[in-house]
């Protein structure tokens, strides 16, 4: 496949050219940038098109305004960080080399991070973007250091309750005078914002805290740049402008506003796209530069092309989501008082088809996973099962206090964490969930799982019945090997899942995460080969009988696991281990140590030694 961009020389070329004036140039550029963001996506295989597109007039208008001058803007929701980078690239911010390696090994990550040049804040974790800009500019009021700070929000992204904490803040203190955007684009990650929690009437909120407030249209240049010269010029506290933009602006059938608003899903929200709209969205945007070119008496800037090889594989694949989606809804249509409740990621959490289908017991919460574990109390407190969806990057840390106090109460609900492992590592650390076994695993009345199959996932859905207890469930996202996934069977609670068994087992290999059990599973032949090991899974994350524990006395233990060393899978098991008086002839566990890199798949998991080659040789050498 044939991917094109243009590239930085002719730019460049653009910049230099006198006639026209910059709202003409930052038109173009606008243009010549929306075929370069569509670009890296296609090449990384994953993005967020949807609010790149509606956001990078903004960004824009921000670079060419701070240009000259001291000061800093950043991106609170980081999902349009392709348009970012593309900006940057074209303010000699960022090298274009790395306009190529988006969401690659030592390339640029899939949310802002600071370990890329020029950029102040980690973001993608929502909500935090006012809070940190208040901090720079109080710091700057302190120093008695004058610069321009500007941040950028996702309009669904004010569902987070930081925002208004931020927002009172800054009504007590009108010493400081950020510059707040809201990149209003009407839809966040699964639907309509107006159909999740609608938040009309935005100036009049805002008014309430005594803060300034203006509303443009976040595609028109002229508007947006005259907005943020005027605010700096009045320098008279805090400002929210509310910028109206179009998610997926620049190409037709993205544009959300030939979508009918009673549809359930915008569909370009993230990822790429198939190789015949790629194709079509590519020959639209050209066709509009060249028209632009010749209206306007500017020669055409050169397109090239790189050539992408996509390896092909016969093996077919298994999707965990929608397995669970499928076995969560049988299981809601026979029980009327289970409730699913979701934060904005019923698609790639599972909680869809009950959202679909069986509309009277969904309930969507929005950004907002703290009001929704509270909430859940309130169903449990009257014998509901409530089956809580989200990322776990965000249910297991943003609603943690919420989840221990329901947990506290003696409560029954189930927790879905999807996103769950080191891949998929596109999106980075701020989606790469290797913290939630220490996080969630030590809370009392909570038991830990994941699972790996639908067969697994049918059996979950009957046994934890047995269970009084609440149950976190990791849900991996990434695609697995189904063929190797197929017979696998739900452990009883506190055993290990057998894989591989050996008559006389000395080497006890066993995996954490559905990620690393497929990487395993791709050398289940060669391990059978290895003399006397055996090839176990952790199922049962923070609960293990004393009998398993207890097989594995005089063992060499080795564990991979998908996640952080400390507080770890591992980490249970070796302090149960010891409890036990067990005497172990060796114990190593394979973990992450650092944050988890960006980058594709394969070169991540070969990176932190997880890969099938890199668990073969430590499995050999053991």
């Amino acid at each position: 496949m044939n991917y094109k961009y243009i590239p930085p020389s002719s730019i460049k070329k653009i910049y230099k050219i006198n006639k026209i004036s910059f709202l003409t140039r930052l038109e173009l550029i606008s243009q010549i940038l929306r075929l370069n963001i569509l670009y890296s996506i296609q090449l990384a295989g994953s993005g967020h098109l949807g609010s790149s597109l509606s956001a990078l007039d903004i960004f824009l208008c921000c670079s060419e305004y701070l240009k000259n001058k001291k000061g800093n803007f950043f991106s609170s929701k980081g999902h349009d960080v392709p348009a970012l980078y593309n900006v940057m690239a074209s303010y000699k911010k960022l090298d274009f080399k790395k306009i190529h390696m988006l969401r690659k090994l030592n390339g640029i990550p899939g949310h802002p991070d600071i370990r890329t040049k020029n950029i102040l804040f980690n973001t993608g974790s929502l909500g935090m973007g006012i809070s940190k800009i208040n901090g720079l500019s109080f710091a700057n009021m302190f120093s008695k250091e004058k610069e321009k700070n500007i941040v950028i929000l996702g309009d669904g992204e004010l569902q987070e309750g930081q925002n208004w904490e931020a927002f009172m803040f800054l009504q007590n203190n009108k010493n400081i005078s950020p510059l707040i955007i809201v990149d209003s684009n009407k839809i966040q990650s699964d639907t309509w914002v107006n159909k999740v929690k609608n938040y009309s009437k935005l100036k009049n909120k805002i008014k309430s805290f005594n803060l300034n407030f203006k509303e443009i249209n976040g595609h028109n240049k002229s508007q947006i740049f005259r907005s943020i010269e005027s605010h700096f010029k009045k320098n008279n506290g805090a400002t929210i402008i509310l910028a109206n933009t179009i998610k997926g602006k620049g190409f037709s059938f993205t544009e959300a506003s030939n979508f009918n608003k009673q549809m359930n899903f915008y569909p370009f929200h993230s990822g790429s796209l198939p190789e015949n709209l790629y194709e079509k969205a590519t020959e639209e945007i050209l066709n509009k530069i060249h028209k632009f070119c010749k209206l306007k008496k500017i020669s055409p800037p050169i397109i090239k092309n790189y050539k992408l090889v996509k390896k092909k594989t016969n093996l077919k694949s298994l999707n965990l989501v929608e397995s669970y989606s499928k076995e969560l809804t049988k299981f809601v249509k026979k029980n009327k008082k289970a409730i699913v409740l979701d934060a904005d990621l019923t698609k790639d959490a599972g909680s869809s088809e009950v959202m679909l289908k069986l509309p009277k017991q969904f309930i969507e919460f929005g950004i907002a996973e703290q009001d929704m574990v509270s909430f859940g109390s309130g169903l449990a407190a009257k014998k509901f099962l409530p089956i809580f969806h989200s990322f776990s990057c965000f249910l297991s840390t943003r609603s943690q206090e919420q989840i221990f106090n329901f947990c506290s109460e003696n409560r029954k609900g189930i927790f879905l964490g999807a996103l769950s492992g080191l891949i998929p590592s596109g999106p980075g650390h701020s989606h790469q969930m290797i913290r939630d076994i220490p996080i969630i695993g030590s809370m009392p009345n909570m038991i830990m799982l994941e699972i790996y199959s639908r067969k697994m996932i049918s059996q979950f859905f009957n046994y934890q019945k047995k269970i009084k207890k609440s149950l976190f469930v990791k849900l991996n996202n990434s695609l697995l090997i189904e063929k190797n996934f197929k017979s696998l069977k739900l452990p009883k609670l506190g055993n290990l899942l057998k894989v591989i068994s050996s008559k006389k087992s000395e080497k006890i290999i066993i995996c954490q995460g559905a990620d690393i059990l497929n990487q395993a599973l791709k050398i289940k032949n060669q391990i059978i080969n290895i003399k006397n090991t055996s090839l176990f899974s952790a199922v049962w994350l923070n609960n293990l009988n004393k009998k398993e524990i207890l097989n594995l006395n005089k063992k060499k233990v080795l564990v991979f696991q998908s996640s952080t060393n400390f507080g770890s899978f591992g980490s249970f098991l070796s302090d149960k281990i010891l409890s036990n008086g067990c005497k172990l002839k060796k114990f190593k566990a394979v973990s992450i140590d650092n944050l988890p890199e960006c980058g594709q798949n394969d070169e991540v998991l070969d990176y932190h030694k997880l890969s099938s080659s890199k668990m073969l040789k430590e499995i050999k050498n053991f």
